[in-house]
């Protein structure tokens, strides 16, 4: 369906134009994550992983295993850049490895919801949500690169994953294994990086995100889908 590739068009878009949109001392900028961390776990909880739930009764229960993988493989790169780099090292090599963790990770999100789309057009519209607000927040508070091709490049790797969904069919097992990774990642983020800890954050927020999103989706499910 047509809506699966508007909607990775529109991360990429989105990805290309919002890097450096708060600065760091922006009072909006702890406001946003907040709501996007709110919003995100409303869909992990109510959406996801009864999704993922459901496919693994189905067809096989290993298919949990997507999920923890996708969570798994983002706490050890970000560990083992930690435990291994430091000084000016660590910027490069968390810059070279966010980077290329990034490109992977958007254009395996732009194939999925590409995939998405083609069997329930409402759980792709779901998906792709919590995903542009947390590309907003990848960018915050300081541009990745000036050079232009390669800002191109990142940004256009959602659409690129799209344009391969178009030719390359991983089957209905690959495709929730594929889900479950970005599940995965998601809630390592939300866990890691966008829930504000100690004394940072606004719980205010946080519950607007939480209630606008889990409101939604009732409102989806009262209506039937």
């Amino acid at each position: 369906m047509v809506i699966g590739y508007i909607l990775a068009l529109i991360l990429s878009v989105v990805d290309f134009f919002t890097e450096g949109l708060f600065s760091k001392a922006s009072p909006n900028k702890m406001k946003f994550i907040s709501v996007a961390a709110g919003v995100s776990v409303s869909y992990i909880f109510l959406i996801l992983l009864p999704e993922i739930y459901s496919s693994a009764v189905a067809i096989n229960k290993l298919l949990f295993f997507a999920i923890l993988f996708g969570f798994g493989i983002f706490h050890i790169i970000e560990k083992y850049i930690r435990q291994n780099f430091t000084g000016p090292e660590l910027r490069k090599e968390h810059r070279l490895i966010h980077s290329t963790t990034s490109f992977i990770y958007f254009f395996v999100v732009g194939f999925i919801l590409v995939k998405l789309a083609d069997s329930n057009y409402v759980h792709s519209t779901l998906l792709f949500i919590p995903i542009i607000l947390h590309i907003i927040i990848d960018s915050l508070p300081r541009r990745h690169t000036k050079k232009y091709h390669l800002r191109v490049l990142s940004a256009g790797s959602p659409f690129f994953g799209a344009l391969i969904a178009a030719f390359v069919d991983v089957g209905t097992i690959g495709n929730v294994i594929l889900l479950g990774i970005i599940g995965g990642a998601l809630l390592y983020t939300v866990v890691r990086e966008s829930l504000p800890r100690d004394r940072e954050g606004r719980p205010l927020y946080f519950i607007i995100g939480l209630l606008f999103f889990t409101i939604l989706i009732l409102l989806l499910w009262s209506m039937g889908f």
